[in-house]
């Protein structure tokens, strides 16, 4: 691994402590559990990247704890913005995400790709659009759309590696793991601006 990318690793771990630690104060109970879920993947996925390489990303485990950036952060906004929902949400991702697990252990693929496009396009949605929707009833400043942008650097980056799996890769391995640290940090840095003190 490119020295540069062990940096941008490392201020990937270093701005997702920062915002465990405090950034994310003075919310409830429940958006700083969630929330504090998605910046510990942010953070672990960066420090075992630096140790083991990017290539840990095709790990199917790998596959499973990065699956739960997305939802930990949707799930958090809807905990944050919408607590009436919440129970419902959460329970619907929690059975996606069971089957997901169940169907990545029984290394049934295509069941498994079923359950990942309905939980990345649940909370996908959720993140890309909630925010749009607050700021435009004014109940969220501009920054607040940071949550959108990263969404958005997450989702190309998760489409990035979904067709290099597929054998219809849009870009090398290399290519890939060349620029996924810098993805990262992007993603990072829009959601500690949207989420939090950026």
């Amino acid at each position: 691994m490119q020295n540069t990318n062990r940096v941008i690793l490392l201020l990937v771990a270093i701005i997702a402590g920062v915002q465990i630690v405090s950034g994310i104060e003075g919310l409830g109970t429940i958006p700083i559990a969630y929330y504090t879920v998605s910046y510990g993947i942010f953070l672990i996925s960066a420090i075992l990247m630096v140790l083991m390489g990017v290539d840990i990303i095709e790990h199917p485990i790998a596959a499973l704890a990065a699956s739960m950036l997305p939802l930990g952060f949707s799930m958090g906004l809807i905990g944050e913005f919408l607590l009436e929902y919440h129970l419902i949400y959460s329970s619907l991702i929690s059975v996606l995400y069971a089957g997901l697990t169940i169907q990545k252990l029984r290394k049934q693929d295509k069941s498994a790709l079923l359950f990942q496009i309905l939980l990345h396009g649940f909370s996908g949605l959720v993140l890309f659009i909630l925010p749009l929707v607050l700021f435009i009833q004014g109940e969220v400043e501009s920054n607040f759309l940071g949550v959108s942008v990263g969404t958005g650097l997450v989702a190309i980056g998760g489409m990035a590696l979904a067709f290099l799996k597929s054998g219809k890769p849009l870009l090398s391995k290399d290519q890939i793991y060349t620029i996924f640290p810098g993805v990262l940090l992007l993603a990072v840095v829009a959601y500690s601006i949207g989420i939090g003190q950026g």
